[in-house]
């Protein structure tokens, strides 16, 4: 797979990066921090140039987030109806999570960014459950705009280490979106907690 990615990108360059990122943030199953490091990659053997070649791959990861959050968009509530969804969240945990996307959409989609595996359903839902486009892209290009560099730098300085890399990235972008997940449930609880003292108990 890696092989048959870098020759790729390696034949159409800056056209294949915007493409194979696309279709990676659509959900199809190809690694986005593996098509960024192999950017980095053909940059350092003068394949393709650095800045166009980070322009690309931040455009494509960017376009791909888009792509998925307006077809949710699109969708609306019949994104919730779908045997997928209604298979793993109940009515009462659809609600719930579409409360939860109305609070706090931003925090939501910054840790999407930076969990692979959940990317592509988060991005899609934020959509379904009405999260503004200009909120998603603000989000998603502020976390992008940090993420995106780093990776694409890797690759050009590290080529020959790729594996390694991207079991260090892995590591990294679970541990920040755990974190942020910690942060958003410690908030969650303080107001909970704050506004059960401000109610009183209750009288029979």
């Amino acid at each position: 797979m890696e092989h048959a990615l870098s020759q790729f990108l390696s034949d159409f360059t800056y056209v294949a990066m915007v493409a194979v990122l696309t279709a990676a943030g659509l959900g199809v199953p190809i690694s986005e921090d593996l098509t960024l490091l192999l950017g980095g990659g053909l940059a350092a053997r003068g394949v393709t140039n650095f800045w166009p070649t980070l322009g690309c791959g931040y455009f494509g990861v960017l376009l791909g987030d888009v792509l998925i959050h307006h077809w949710g968009l699109r969708l609306g509530p019949a994104a919730y109806r779908h045997r997928m969804v209604v298979k793993h969240l109940s009515l009462e945990r659809q609600e719930r999570l579409r409360m939860h996307y109305a609070r706090h959409g931003f925090l939501t989609v910054v840790v999407g960014r930076h969990t692979p595996m959940l990317r592509a359903p988060i991005f899609f839902l934020a959509g379904a459950s009405r999260v503004p486009l200009w909120k998603f892209l603000l989000a998603d290009a502020l976390s992008a705009a940090v993420t995106v560099p780093i990776v694409v730098y890797l690759g050009l300085k590290g080529g020959e280490h790729l594996d390694d890399i991207r079991a260090v990235l892995h590591r990294v972008q679970w541990g920040l979106a755990a974190a942020v997940a910690l942060v958003v449930a410690l908030i969650w609880l303080l107001r909970r907690r704050a506004k059960s003292r401000t109610q009183g108990p209750t009288t029979p």
